[in-house]
């Protein structure tokens, strides 16, 4: 027994309605989002970047318990998630400058390791659930 489809079609929508709003956040305008860095002054790392690290970890934390389940093996899973977040991130920092944001590679940098962050958690979530089904089944 696995993620019933209820459960994953409910993943798969909260995944996309995300995406949306990460997709139009990082595209607002620079003055429209200041307020966000400058609530964030961690002091350890450059609070933009942490912003990206964060975003995408729950980027990566929907895709794997919305699309972790399509692959036989946790592992193809995550590099097959893996390598399409990352192609996401691209497309997200390529396209910034035609909203009058910076395409900053340091970004994709931090949202890639935000989106193994979240799809490490993702996946074994998703494996220690449907492991807890297969035993009460």
């Amino acid at each position: 027994m696995t993620i019933s489809n209820h459960v994953r079609t409910a993943f798969t929508i909260c995944f996309w309605a995300y995406a949306l709003i990460l997709m139009i956040a990082t595209h607002a305008p620079a003055r429209d989002v200041q307020f966000l860095v400058r609530a964030a002054d961690y002091g350890l790392l450059d609070a933009d970047k942490l912003l990206h690290m964060a975003a995408y970890s729950v980027l990566g934390l929907l895709a794997a318990l919305a699309y972790g389940g399509l692959w036989r093996t946790t592992s193809t899973a995550a590099i097959v998630l893996f390598a399409l977040l990352a192609v996401w991130g691209i497309v997200d920092e390529m396209t910034q400058p035609l909203f009058g944001r910076l395409a900053d590679t340091n970004d994709w940098v931090y949202d890639m390791l935000g989106s193994a962050i979240g799809l490490a958690a993702g996946l074994f979530a998703s494996s220690r659930l449907t492991a807890r089904l297969r035993s009460a089944g």
